[in-house]
């Protein structure tokens, strides 16, 4: 029995390093959430902002390249955001184990990463940005977890 092909050793490290840079974010962004209100500058509403739309953007470049490695085609146009999204939710091994607030949750990020796409930093204050800039550490935990089990499932050796 074999180990792993070149083609799933590629996904593994495509993967770790989605979720390594997700895990930096979340560790930039518990630093950002701790900040006390009187220190907060008028931009880091934005920069949490920004943090949070990152968060949705690792999630879709992980479906993707799950998708990709099954040679599965990948949503595009208006509503590939949503697509991706619901892909990840509706499979068993990743978005389906999910804790029951969660999936609003992934779909409060995506409709707030639209928004913040769509308009301007200046106009994010810290109360929009607070409860999921507080979420995201375990955000990226849970992605963390359900790929993880993924890879472990998908990796196995080859005959």
């Amino acid at each position: 029995m074999g180990g792993p092909s070149s083609k799933q050793l590629k996904l593994q490290r495509e993967i770790n390093h989605e979720l390594a840079q997700l895990q930096k974010l979340a560790d930039v962004a518990v630093r950002l959430a701790a900040l006390p209100v009187a220190d907060r500058h008028p931009w880091d509403a934005a920069a949490a902002a920004k943090f949070i739309s990152d968060l949705v953007l690792g999630l879709e470049n992980l479906i993707k390249r799950t998708w990709l490695y099954l040679e599965r085609p990948v949503p595009d146009g208006a509503d590939s955001h949503q697509q991706l999204l619901a892909v990840f939710l509706a499979d068993p091994q990743l978005g389906g184990q999910l804790p029951a607030e969660w999936p609003m949750r992934f779909k409060m990020y995506l409709r707030f990463r639209h928004r913040f796409l769509h308009g301007y930093g200046y106009e994010v204050n810290w109360e929009i940005v607070e409860e999921p800039l507080r979420w995201l550490p375990e955000a990226v935990s849970l992605l963390k977890q359900c790929w993880g089990r993924w890879l472990a499932t998908h990796l196995k050796a080859t005959p």
